[in-house]
């Protein structure tokens, strides 16, 4: 017959058990553990805050819009025209122009109001399939607030006059560049590049 164990004998046996975790005790480690989640959420919708500020400021600032400017070409001088057409030097020249150019990507071609400045641009512009805009070479303001207002972040074209184009420069650079063309000097081509952040940069370079 299994021996009655009397209750006195199970009582040293029950103190060396663990102790199970009260209800209270489990509250209070979630009370705890609380803040560390919400420092760690905190500091994750930080970092996209940032990550997301950094990338629209970089947009932002990369938005870089190039400007290339030459005068027209060669003019044929040998007629009193007010409004020469090109020399066979000049049409030699503008299809340089179309080599040298059009391999690339355009917004725009600017011409003055003279048809030496559009025959400067035709083979390029055959050549992209873009059409010339025609400007007026006493209004040069217009002419920039234009280019900004539709083709910032894009490549533009214009052909000028051996004083617009100098004038250009010099108001693109906000005068920090000085440029001048010889009466007898057609093969001059400047790229402006212009940044939202930034001084504007200058290449001068021959066709």
């Amino acid at each position: 017959m299994a021996s009655h164990t009397d209750s006195s004998t199970l009582a040293p046996e029950l103190d060396r058990l663990p102790l199970m975790n009260s209800p209270g005790i489990t509250r209070g480690r979630r009370a705890f553990l609380a803040p560390i989640w919400l420092s760690a959420v905190a500091v994750l919708l930080t970092s996209a805050l940032i990550y997301g500020v950094v990338r629209v400021t970089l947009v932002w600032f990369a938005d870089t819009t190039s400007i290339v400017l030459v005068r027209h070409a060669e003019k044929d001088e040998s007629t009193d025209d007010s409004d020469p057409l090109l020399s066979l030097a000049g049409q030699e020249r503008a299809l340089r122009l179309a080599s040298m150019l059009g391999d690339q990507t355009w917004s725009a071609i600017y011409v003055s109001d003279t048809r030496r400045a559009e025959l400067t641009a035709a083979p390029l512009a055959a050549r992209l399939g873009l059409a010339p805009s025609r400007y007026a070479a006493g209004d040069l303001d217009s002419l920039l607030a234009e280019i900004g207002e539709r083709h910032a972040g894009g490549q533009v074209l214009i052909v000028g006059h051996s004083n617009t184009v100098p004038q250009l420069v010099e108001t693109l650079t906000r005068g920090r560049k000085k440029a001048q063309i010889d009466e007898s000097q057609y093969d001059a081509l400047f790229v402006v590049t212009v940044t939202r952040y930034g001084p504007p940069a200058v290449l001068q370079l021959r066709y």
